[in-house]
């Protein structure tokens, strides 16, 4: 008798639990039928939203990547033809970007070309073309630093670049609101004491008298605007004032440092879409807005 009703029990919890079982499969698969279309729901709505931030504010995340490049059939190029002996104007480029096809490399070459359109020699110092090293190493760390010995034949070319030029361009994308490494590390080698600065009786004094320097940046914050301070256009004009200070004080201070004029900046934060149907339109626009940026600040 005992046998037999434990037997029993057992047959009916195996009953409930293929019955459990039976439910909790239909719920999941329940689940796994309805969890797409709010998956495709939400990346849809997120699809929209980011599509309306990029027509307001020109935001370059909507290629393959989220670096500002400009599209294959509009691609420029521009060999600056270098220094010479003569008695012309001469901007020195320095320019920390791999990508040829970069906005910022564009606006490089635009830049290059009008400076020579207007009778100034251009030379362009590419740093990953001439492969510089960015690295303050120790060996040359108390020549940066302190000006003892004797600069590296790699920085040497360099500072003779430096001391022909009239204007020292920097030109680089944006990268945590400062130069990309490379760009930076040129400044703190190059630019090293005994060549750059020196000590005297009232302190540091800059030896680079009757050069300017000038900036060049290609960015993405809100769209906020294209130029300098007071370039702002409408879209949270007082942020884009606010880097823009933030940005001349940080200029002001290295050119004052080095003995420069600061001539200011250039910054786009109005990047052309990498796969907007207005693409090239939007390019030319930025390319001549640079130019008269320019005029203004050299040629004017």
């Amino acid at each position: 008798m005992k046998k037999r009703l434990l037997i029993t029990l057992m047959v009916c919890s195996l009953a409930i639990g293929a019955i459990g079982c039976s439910n909790n499969d239909k719920e999941a698969a329940d689940n796994v039928t309805d969890t797409p279309v709010e998956s495709s729901q939400e990346d849809a709505s997120a699809e929209n939203d980011k599509e309306a931030l990029d027509a307001e504010s020109y935001a370059t995340v909507d290629g393959a990547t989220s670096a500002s490049i400009v599209q294959e059939d509009i691609v420029q190029s521009y060999e600056a033809k270098g220094f010479t002996d003569g008695d012309a104007k001469k901007a020195l480029f320095v320019v920390g970007d791999p990508r040829k096809d970069s906005v910022n490399y564009d606006l490089v070459y635009t830049a290059m070309k009008h400076f020579e359109d207007n009778g100034v020699e251009v030379e362009l110092r590419d740093l990953y073309d001439i492969e510089f090293n960015p690295v303050l190493s120790k060996d040359n760390f108390f020549y940066a630093k302190d000006g003892y010995g004797e600069p590296s034949p790699e920085i040497k070319t360099e500072q003779e670049f430096v001391t022909q030029a009239d204007y020292i361009m920097f030109c680089y994308p944006n990268w945590h609101d400062t130069p990309t490494s490379i760009v930076k590390g040129y400044m703190e080698t190059v630019f090293a004491k005994q060549f750059a600065y020196k000590d005297t009786d009232q302190g540091l004094e800059g030896m680079l008298e009757g050069k300017a320097a000038y900036t060049i940046m290609n960015a993405g914050y809100l769209g906020g605007g294209r130029g300098d301070i007071g370039d702002g256009v409408g879209n949270d004009d007082e942020t884009w004032d606010m880097y823009m200070e933030a940005f001349k004080v940080f200029d002001d201070d290295t050119a004052d440092f080095w003995g420069l004029t600061n001539k200011g900046r250039f910054v786009n934060d109005r990047t052309p879409g990498n796969v907007s149907e207005t693409h090239a339109e939007d390019m030319e626009k930025l390319r001549e807005d640079l130019r008269t940026k320019l005029d203004i600040d050299f040629f004017k």
